[in-house]
């Protein structure tokens, strides 16, 4: 006789079938997955060092490299350059799979305001006063005559500065950057859309995102 398996109906449960959470919550051998959330520290690590107020040596790397390299190259004084409201969205983690073997996972957006003042040449229309002559040797009316001139002020430009696909599984150059200006006045426009090229943005951000990525690592190591 052929050996017959039937199998359980709806309801005809075995216990011994049934995997279920031990009471105190241990995981043994790390059997299942963990995984801890890290956008709080994702969160406080990008505000505190995109902050150029508040990161006081940050800063003034930042001015530093701004006057440098876009002051020599633009032949405009840079009065200041900061960087502040550094916000994060996206998902950050650290999983433990089986036997404790962690890894770091994290997809990320930073998006950052800058204001750059420079001083920047303006021309400007300006009436003089012109007194014409009378033919009989008599005063003449004064008459206005229109001039343009240059001067040198304090331009103000505000803008943002985004960084999208800032993943683990992404390379450097898989990462997307973007900048826009929101604000101040166009001479100064016209000076900094020029700045921010993308070899500039890697130079630039290049610190700030490799230690992240090492600080991730230690907490695998951990």
């Amino acid at each position: 006789k052929k050996n017959i398996v039937h199998m359980a109906k709806l309801g005809e449960e075995d216990p011994r079938w049934i995997v279920s959470d031990r009471p105190d919550g241990t995981n043994i051998n790390g059997w299942h997955w963990e995984e801890t959330n890290k956008m709080t520290f994702c969160k406080d690590y990008f505000e505190s060092q995109l902050n150029t107020e508040q990161n006081v040596s940050f800063g003034e790397k930042w001015f530093r490299l701004v006057s440098e390299t876009f002051g020599n190259k633009s032949n405009v004084v840079v009065r200041k350059f900061s960087i502040s409201n550094a916000s994060v969205e996206g998902e950050c983690s650290v999983s433990t799979r089986k036997k404790g073997k962690k890894f770091g996972v994290f997809d990320l957006k930073v998006t950052m305001q800058y204001e750059v003042e420079v001083e920047c040449m303006v021309k400007t229309k300006k009436k003089k006063k012109k007194e014409e002559e009378n033919v009989d040797g008599l005063d003449g009316e004064e008459e206005e005559e229109e001039k343009e001139e240059e001067e040198t002020k304090a331009c103000a430009v505000k803008g943002e500065i985004s960084l999208k696909e800032f993943s683990s599984l992404n390379e450097a150059e898989e990462y997307e950057w973007t900048t826009k200006t929101t604000g101040g006045e166009e001479e100064a426009k016209a000076i900094v859309k020029t700045w921010f090229t993308r070899p500039v943005l890697e130079k630039m951000f290049a610190e700030t995102l490799e230690t992240f990525v090492e600080k991730m690592n230690e907490f695998c190591a951990e």
